[in-house]
């Protein structure tokens, strides 16, 4: 055997599990507290859940350590609470547009929160004939003896030339300034969001080294030689030096873990992924089998970064109940609310995980828990002085909600005792109480459940339940929505398993006015380097590409198995066909058959016309494609043969105006969509440089009007 080793940090506890890199299950788990407070920030626990489960994995012999990836809070956190450096923005424009360039780069305070802003100093030069590097050390100098503490340098049509961004950032590097270019992040044209977006990331980078510095630390002294990785938000996996460099990439990345746990171990058309922790809850959407993504957003700023589509719910397992003062009842108390404050913040155990002896006597008295909570939060004290919180979990297990075999069943009993005792200080009945508890719950969840569906315009998606009280909300929230509902295996640590057997994952976007096969090919190219750069065994490599019309843009996925050293294998768990085929027919609401299939894709279609539904379901069970056309499969000199006839007769001409139809291929491991160039002869001509590339493999072309 031989084991991956996934981190979480939470805002409660930090999870590390050691999964077999052959199946994907779970042989070795460790659980800490995060240490948001500790001398080495949430780093210490990461540190101590690692130290603990590499120590279990070679106690008990369980074979070689492949690597380590870990997922964290920290970016989102940072953000959140204003915990960010200086950040000096070296501004660069040349003539005619200085005085827009000059503008766009001066970002002034950006807003991170309500009462948290980061602060920014602003530099701006003159390109127009170039910048030599004695005028970049001289505005970088200047920036510093200012305090900033950290540098983003933006200049305007970088993306299409990055050499004097690159310059800057290497002078402000030996400065000892942590420094980031705007073209790094994004390949997109928009001065400012590129601005913004940098300065962003670049205020989270101090903090980033040190955390990256102290678990590499770690890992190097625990398990000398394996490799460690960072999740990103978009629920792909790369080396530390993503993390060192672009620590914003990771912003949402404990969610994203979890939606990429979940999909290892259920087939999942369309859903919706409710993680409910300790403190609160996670909400994001699964679509055709693949996680829904967004550009991050920081109040109103829209960055260049995507990651998982996520909301946040300020309710979850461990949120405590509150009471109000309330007009007409015998004891001028009501149930008022679930949470925010949760009992492992509070420092306090659920009563449902006490015994009823240990309950026996009890009453309920209301306290503030932490300074500053106000004082309506009800908590019981036994005669003997200990307290014990009534949370969600234990309001589900007193009423019989939570199914036996879940993480989050409790002793029932002492849950009853629990919300009898608060009934008796607020008047009505334990039931009335518990009840109201896990309809508030349900209430703000499913708010955020019901946008998403809405938003995504699924149709009856399934809950998948993840999170140590996944148990305790998602089967009440179910039934009470009318949907279905999935806890997987070891739902409690579902990001961890996420990390343990993630993907690299690299994603890249251009802006591409007048795109030609040339530019498509090189980006397809830049993407496979970037993916092997990363971490990626080039074997196990797939490429996507995709238009992005309301951004003028072209977008391109490379993913693939983490290369390791080792003898083993890279994990890559595929799946069957017949769960390919079910994927396919939930694409397509039609039986599915099979057209073509390699190590990467499968190719369906459904009718008998000659224009037939297709989908394209890649080996993990995911939605890669679908529409209806005209599929066209063979070697790719037939498919190539077909396709010189085919698409001149499907261009459409509008007045003076030549409409090509839309082609994707499917060669090996590439999907290529050719959608984003511009003319019909470019389509023809690139997709046919696809099929003589083919070299004797199959070919799919899948053909549609536009």
């Amino acid at each position: 055997m031989a084991v991956r080793i996934g981190v979480d940090v939470g805002g409660t506890f930090t999870k590390a599990v050691a999964c077999d890199a052959s199946d994907g299950s779970v042989v070795a788990r460790a659980v800490v507290p995060t240490t948001h407070g500790g001398e080495l920030g949430v780093a210490q626990g990461v540190v101590a859940a690692v130290t603990r489960v590499s120590g279990e994995v070679q106690r008990r012999n369980l074979g070689p350590i492949l690597l380590v990836t870990h997922s964290t809070t920290q970016a989102v956190n940072a953000l959140l609470e204003g915990d960010t450096s200086v950040v000096g923005v070296v501004g660069i424009g040349r003539r005619p547009d200085l005085r827009k360039a000059k503008k766009r780069t001066e970002v002034g305070e950006v807003l991170l929160a309500p009462g948290r802003r980061l602060k920014t100093v602003h530099e701006f030069l003159d390109g127009t004939d170039g910048v030599d590097s004695p005028t970049l050390r001289a505005a970088l100098e200047r920036l510093k003896e200012e305090g900033v503490e950290s540098v983003v340098v933006s200049e305007a049509f970088s993306v299409e030339d990055t050499a004097t961004e690159e310059r800057a950032v290497a002078i402000a590097n030996s400065l000892g300034l942590p420094a980031t270019g705007g073209h790094e992040l994004s390949g997109l044209y928009g001065l400012e969001m590129r601005t913004v977006t940098g300065a962003l990331n670049a205020s989270i980078l101090p903090t980033a080294l040190a955390t990256a510095g102290v678990v590499e630390a770690a890992v190097a002294r625990d398990i000398p030689g394996v490799p460690l990785l960072v999740m990103r938000g978009d629920g792909g996996a790369a080396d530390l030096a993503a993390m060192r460099r672009h620590p914003l990439l990771t912003a949402f990345s404990g969610p994203a873990a979890s939606v990429a746990g979940a999909l290892r171990h259920l087939l999942v058309t369309d859903g919706v992924v409710v993680e409910v922790g300790g403190t609160s809850t996670n909400v994001s959407a699964v679509k055709g089998g693949r996680p829904v993504l967004a550009y991050v957003r920081v109040l109103d700023h829209v960055t260049c970064v995507r990651s998982l589509d996520v909301r946040v719910a300020g309710v979850a397992g461990g949120s405590m109940l509150r009471l109000a003062r309330r007009r007409g009842l015998r004891s001028g108390l009501g149930v008022e609310e679930a949470g925010p404050r949760s009992a492992h913040i509070a420092g306090l155990p659920y009563c449902c995980f006490a015994t009823p002896d240990d309950l026996d006597g009890a009453v309920a008295e209301l306290i503030a828990p932490r300074p500053g909570d106000p004082a309506d939060y009800a908590v019981l004290r036994t005669s003997d002085g200990r307290r014990f919180a009534p949370t969600l979990t234990c309001a589900a297990n007193a009423l019989g909600e939570v199914p036996g075999d879940s993480y989050a069943a409790g002793n029932r009993e002492a849950a009853r005792l629990g919300f009898a005792a608060v009934a008796a200080l607020s008047g009505g009945t334990w039931e009335k109480v518990a009840a109201k508890m896990l309809e508030l719950a349900m209430s703000k969840v499913g708010g955020v459940v019901s946008e998403l569906i809405a938003g995504q315009r699924l149709e009856s998606p399934a809950l998948v339940g993840v999170g140590g009280g996944a148990g305790a909300l998602v089967p009440a929230l179910a039934r009470g929505m009318r949907l279905e509902y999935k806890i997987p295996p070891d739902a409690e640590v579902i990001s961890s398993v996420g990390d343990a057997l993630s993907l690299v994952r690299v994603e890249l976007e251009r802006t591409l006015d007048h795109t030609t096969p040339a530019q498509l090919a090189a980006l397809h190219r830049e993407a496979e380097r970037a993916a092997i750069a990363a971490g990626a065994s080039p074997s196990t490599l797939q490429v996507e590409s995709q238009g992005v019309p309301e951004r003028r843009a072209l977008r391109v996925v490379a993913m693939g198995a983490v290369a390791l050293d080792s003898d083993a294998p890279p994990a890559d768990l595929r799946v069957d066909e017949d769960t390919l085929r079910m994927a396919a027919q939930e694409a397509m609401k039609r039986e599915a058959e099979l057209v073509a299939g390699n190590f990467f894709y499968a190719v369906f279609t459904a009718g008998s016309d000659d224009v037939r539904g297709f989908a394209v379901v890649d080996r993990h069970g995911s939605l890669a494609a679908s529409g209806s056309g005209r599929v066209v499969a063979g070697l790719g000199s037939e498919v190539a043969a077909e396709l010189t006839t085919l698409l001149p007769v499907l261009v459409r001409h509008i007045g003076p105006v030549s409409v090509a139809p839309a082609v994707r291929i499917v060669r090996g491991p590439r999907l290529v969509d050719l959608t984003v160039l511009s003319s019909p002869d470019a389509v023809l001509a690139a997709a046919l440089a696809e099929c003589e590339l083919a070299e004797g493999e199959p070919v799919v072309a899948l053909v549609s009007r536009s």
